[in-house]
């Protein structure tokens, strides 16, 4: 069979047909017209068939494309989902526990000891105002517990409140998921985050105390043999070594007016014996603007840590420019008629009327060692100037024993070895 001079060009690279090969067609045989006729026939049935082929095959192609898009996006989309979810999830997570965190350290600074101090407790935590879903969403029913130790046991109302100095809130928030329902079915996702906080002891501050003292002989914290809401010195009377009985045999007769009420025999005698008429327990300035600062501010002379020895520095004082600073603190006060501590507490006060001071012990004539701290309550007497007006140069500043100092806190403390807690994350 004669092979035709167009094969090849209608499904070749070219497509161009050679009108030489159809001359030499021409010349080679009879009847051009029908020849070519058929020529044109036959190849253009070959290059239909050609481009029947190539577009089958495109086709093939494209619905492979496809099927390929198709799953990709599908796990293009799914990876972007799980991502967006994952995230809600995580920071969720992390705004629960900023939650719980916060919490836990505001119920901590409220615990003092007492019933009131839980309840407190339980309000601080129900009023926090940290909340989740970027901040727009409350967290409801925090759990809140209480202990002695991190080892527990936990309880949410103990029936003592003595010595429980640690708060743990635990909460949790329902995530809503909206892509990786397609590969879970569910629809939320519980996170969940606990935060403890306790009021730690600690031995040294560099800032907080007033310039006062507390005496005692007692080396056991947290209260160092004070008595809640007994009156005791925080400032002594004058000393006269030359009275008619003085002696530490018979203290009372060494001082110019009565000390406080709730001093002990073998607190005073220490004074007397180990101070002198100079030293009555103040350890601040002596300029009017340094006693404001340190009645007010607490602003220290120098950093304290207990076993120091504050002999060096106690001096006599100024107690009429001493007077009007602590009437001022006290009336800072929201709390200015209770002088009884237990109602004190349960009653609305901001603190101002609690003044924090290192308690001492008299060694001998000159170390007086700071043994621990603790906290004592301004008296008031309605007319905002209790101790200018009850009080002179010769007369002691009393205050009534309130606990132990809790740093930051508006109430005392429940506790801890040295009598001054710091709030703390614990777990």
């Amino acid at each position: 069979m004669a092979i035709s001079p167009l094969s090849g060009y209608f499904c070749g690279a070219t497509n161009i047909l050679d009108w030489s090969s159809l001359e030499t067609a021409k010349r080679q045989t009879q009847g051009f017209v029908p020849r070519l006729v058929n020529v044109f026939m036959s190849e253009w049935g070959n290059r239909l068939s050609c481009v029947q082929i190539r577009q089958a095959g495109r086709q093939r192609e494209r619905g492979f494309v496809l099927v390929t898009m198709a799953v990709s996006a599908a796990a293009l989309f799914g990876a972007l989902g799980l991502s967006v979810d994952l995230g809600r999830i995580f920071i969720a997570k992390n705004e629960t526990q900023a939650f719980c965190d916060g919490a836990a350290l505001s119920a901590a600074l409220m615990l003092n000891g007492t019933s009131t101090g839980i309840t407190n407790a339980q309000n601080s935590v129900a009023t926090s105002v940290n909340r989740w879903n970027f901040g727009t969403t409350n967290v409801t029913s925090p759990d809140v517990t209480f202990a002695t130790s991190s080892a527990g046991p936990w309880s949410s109302a103990p029936l003592s409140a003595a010595g429980y100095g640690f708060a743990r809130v635990t909460a949790s928030a329902p995530v809503p998921l909206y892509f990786i329902t397609m590969v879970v079915p569910r629809t939320t996702q519980t996170v969940t985050a606990a935060g403890t906080a306790a009021q730690v002891a600690v031995t040294s501050l560099p800032r907080g105390l007033s310039p006062y003292t507390a005496v005692s002989a007692n080396t056991v914290g947290p209260n160092f043999g004070f008595n809640v809401g007994d009156s005791y010195d925080i400032q002594w009377p004058q000393y006269n070594g030359t009275r008619s009985g003085c002696g530490a045999a018979n203290p009372d007769r060494c001082f110019v007016s009565p000390t406080c009420a709730g001093e002990s025999r073998a607190t005073k005698a220490a004074v007397v014996t180990n101070w002198g008429s100079s030293i009555n327990g103040f350890w601040g300035g002596n300029s009017n603007s340094m006693i404001q600062q340190e009645i007010l501010d607490l602003i220290q002379l120098q950093p304290l840590t207990i076993g120091d020895n504050l002999y060096p520095v106690l001096t006599a004082g100024n107690k009429a420019a001493q007077a009007g600073y602590l009437d001022e603190r006290a009336t800072q006060d929201t709390n200015r008629v209770d002088n009884t501590v237990s109602t004190y507490l349960a009653a609305t006060h901001n603190g101002r009327r609690l003044l924090p001071v290192p308690i001492v012990n008299p060694l001998d004539p000159t170390h007086t060692t700071v043994i621990g701290y603790g906290q004592f309550l301004l008296y008031v007497n309605g007319t905002n100037n209790y101790y200018r007006r009850v009080t002179n140069g010769n007369d002691p500043f009393c205050a009534v024993y309130a606990g132990p100092y809790n740093i930051g806190s508006s109430t005392v403390g429940a506790g801890g070895t040295t009598g001054a807690t710091r709030v703390k994350l614990v777990l």
